[in-house]
């Protein structure tokens, strides 16, 4: 430590990586103890520095700005208009007499009307409150992501603290104090000042000499009772000297010998990006890389309904649940709040079936037929959500055989003398109709325009089956757009009923990797359980009520209606909710702590996440060369099949076979590799077939198929 001569006096120097925070801590209580009764610390580069240059704050914050504008307007014009109104806020305040400073309340509204010039009322810019919140909460985002703390000057702070000394923060910043609160909390710097004074609360401020003034008033002390220390040589010293305060001017050599080499493109240099990325992603646990492939999902999510400017989203149970969590994170994280409204929508394959379908007399089922064809009376009446006992009893009437599987049940005569038993055809018609008003009213309840905007809906795939089913349910005369984690369907798409698998997609050749991502498209549906049972119905009160007992249907959620509640219904499956608990849940709570961190990298790149081979490595990892912990897992999940066929699905291996059979089946599948193909994940395949060495083999060989051959 060294004594300074300045212009308006004489101050101690604190050079950060040089002295020591004891040194410091011994100089203060000397301070103290001659007379010094107030420590107020600065804020950036001495309790925090940024690991930016200062000003590419500002242009991070413009990336985050043309992202929630749509894309409309390029970041760097976005920034050169942000300059242009700085410079005239900061002018027509010191012209006033007040501080030659803007602060960010004031600078939001004029912002959204250049913005409204250039674009028009486009969403974000139609209410200049949330335009103004949502300014504010980007850049806090901003902030927060690219601050750590300066680990000396906090151990000194501690020390303070810890003595029972008074401390101040005083900081010349355009952000309010409640969104400056914020990044102390980050820090974990939240309550360890008796105040905290922000410019932009004052209206004063440290460059003038102002602020000091009132410090001072408000603490009842003379400046000589009060010591500033900062980084800053005007406001931290020379305005703090000037006022009569005392000061402890910190200098960080290696913070601004970083800042002198920063340059913009050093943002989103792809080492630079796959480096911070690395950091966050999960290093540890079970399947750890599935975090990075749903975060990556919820990515293109957003920015593909950001650029189609959509306002509401629906994620359907029950693999939505999760998915909407990750989403409105995201969505937090980004922008401090939904710039689009998500919403979670109780649906399931059988629940939207039997509402979907036509009078008896026009409809042929072939929507189930076409993936289910040899299944029992029992399964086709299952389907249409008929009870098990209501069913057996229609089929005993109609003199059918209730459990028996038959091949092409469509075109069996047993099916057309179920069809026309009449008890059948007025429950038939009766459930058909009130399920299709009751999901009408369902999805009215939510308040969206979606018969004039059209209904956006997310899941985690395949087919598209419950699209459908929603598409008929609304007469076709709503346009429906599916996102999907994945999506395989060879049949043409209309327009007003797309389908988008994200990952991957058998319509979408652009789409990279797809042997990645499809190789085990069980592990996406088993680790995105959901915490409750499958929807199962919608039923007013009064139909809830005359059920057949023994139906298994808990209430979900009560809607009230003008006339009663509706009930949405799930089915209640202890069996489920074990799994969920003990299995499931563990592994979300950990991505759901990794798509935090890589928010925030995402963040610190300027919204430019690693390449897609980078998401596709480790994603390849778990499904190509798995660890046997990770198959042995695997192996005991399992889940109810509840449309088409009902039974429990799982993945459990028999026991050991004989070594001949096990030589048997080696022969087979060297000669049949497409054995491999059937859409179950080949390690458990080879586990069945007793050849789980082979996995050794096939694993790194479809590793060196996606990455290392295309290269030759």
């Amino acid at each position: 430590m060294k004594w300074q001569q300045t212009a308006a006096g004489r101050s101690m120097v604190w050079i950060i990586g040089k002295d020591s925070p004891s040194q410091i801590c011994r100089f203060l209580k000397q301070q103290a103890e001659d007379g010094v009764l107030l420590f107020c610390f600065d804020y950036f580069d001495t309790l925090a520095v940024r690991e930016v240059e200062p000003e590419q704050t500002k242009q991070l914050a413009a990336r985050l700005h043309s992202f929630l504008l749509h894309d409309l307007l390029p970041p760097e014009q976005l920034y050169h208009i942000r300059q242009q109104i700085e410079r005239e806020l900061s002018e027509q305040n010191a012209a006033a007499g007040k501080e030659l400073e803007f602060y960010l309340s004031d600078f939001a509204p004029v912002y959204r009307l250049r913005l409204r010039e250039l674009l028009g009322n486009v969403a974000p810019l139609r209410n200049v409150a949330e335009f103004t919140r949502l300014v504010m909460a980007m850049e806090t985002a901003v902030e927060t992501a690219v601050q750590q703390s300066c680990a000396e000057a906090v151990k000194v702070l501690d020390w303070l603290r810890q003595q029972g000394f008074r401390t101040a923060l005083v900081s010349d910043f355009y952000l309010p104090g409640r969104w400056f609160e914020q990044m102390l909390d980050k820090l974990g710097l939240a309550g360890q000042f008796e105040c905290v004074y922000v410019s932009a609360d004052c209206g004063l401020a440290k460059s003038s000499g102002r602020l000091y003034w009132k410090v001072c008033r408000d603490f009842s002390l003379t400046a000589k009772q009060v010591l500033m220390i900062g980084d800053n040589p005007h406001s931290d010293l020379f305005r703090a000297q000037e006022k009569g305060l005392r000061c402890l001017h910190l200098r960080h050599p290696k913070q601004q010998a970083f800042y002198a080499q920063w340059r913009p493109e050093h943002l989103a240099a792809p080492k630079r990006v796959r480096q911070l990325f690395n950091e966050a992603a999960a290093q540890s646990g079970l399947f750890k890389e599935i975090g990075t492939s749903l975060w990556l999902f919820t990515w293109k999510l957003l920015r593909d309904v950001q650029q189609r400017q959509v306002q509401d989203v629906f994620f359907l149970s029950k693999e939505g649940e999760f998915l909407k969590k990750i989403f409105d994170l995201m969505q937090e994280e980004l922008f401090g709040g939904g710039s689009i409204r998500s919403h979670y929508l109780m649906v399931s394959r059988k629940a939207t079936f039997l509402p979907s379908l036509r009078p008896l007399e026009e409809e042929d089922f072939r929507r189930l037929f076409y993936q289910y064809r040899d299944i029992s009376p029992r399964d086709f009446l299952l389907s249409l959500n008929i009870e098990e006992g209501e069913a057996a009893s229609l089929c005993a009437e109609a003199g059918v055989d209730f459990q028996t599987r038959l091949p092409d049940l469509a075109s069996q005569p047993v099916f057309r003398q179920l069809l026309e038993c009449a008890r059948f055809r007025q429950l038939y018609e009766v459930r058909r109709s009130s399920q299709r008003r009751n999901f009408l009213a369902y999805l009215d309840s939510f308040g969206v325009p979606y018969q004039r905007d059209g209904l956006t809906i997310v899941d985690v795939g395949w087919k598209g089956t419950i699209q459908d089913n929603l598409r008929h349910i609304l007469g076709g005369q709503t346009a429906v757009r599916g996102y999907y984690i994945g999506h395989l369907n060879a049949a043409p798409q209309e327009e007003s009923n797309r389908r988008l698998g994200l990952l991957f997609d058998n319509t979408r050749p652009e789409l990279p990797f797809f042997n990645v991502y499809n190789n085990n498209r069980s592990l996406f549906e088993m680790l995105l359980g959901a915490s409750h049972g499958s929807a199962d119905g919608y039923f007013t009160a009064e139909e809830f009520a005359c059920l057949p007992e023994g139906h298994r249907r808990e209430i979900r959620q009560r809607i009230p209606l003008a006339q009663g509640e509706l009930l949405i219904a799930a089915l209640d499956m202890p069996e489920e909710r074990a799994l969920f608990k003990t299995k499931i849940a563990p592994i979300q709570a950990q991505v759901f702590a990794e798509a935090s961190r890589l928010n925030r990298a995402l963040l610190r790149t300027g919204c430019e996440p690693p390449d897609a081979e980078w998401f596709a490595r480790r994603h390849a990892r778990m499904v190509f060369t798995p660890r046997r912990k990770e198959i042995e897992f695997f192996e005991r999940l399992y889940h109810l099949e509840n449309f088409g066929v009902f039974e429990y699905t799982d993945f459990r291996t028999d026991g050991p076979l004989p070594l001949l059979e096990r030589w048997r089946n080696f022969v087979r599948l060297r000669k049949n590799p497409s054995m491999l193909e059937s859409g179950i994940w080949p390690p458990i395949i080879l586990r069945r077939l007793g050849l789980d060495f082979y996995r050794h083999i096939n694993g790194p060989r479809r590793h060196w198929r996606e990455f290392v051959r295309p290269r030759r």
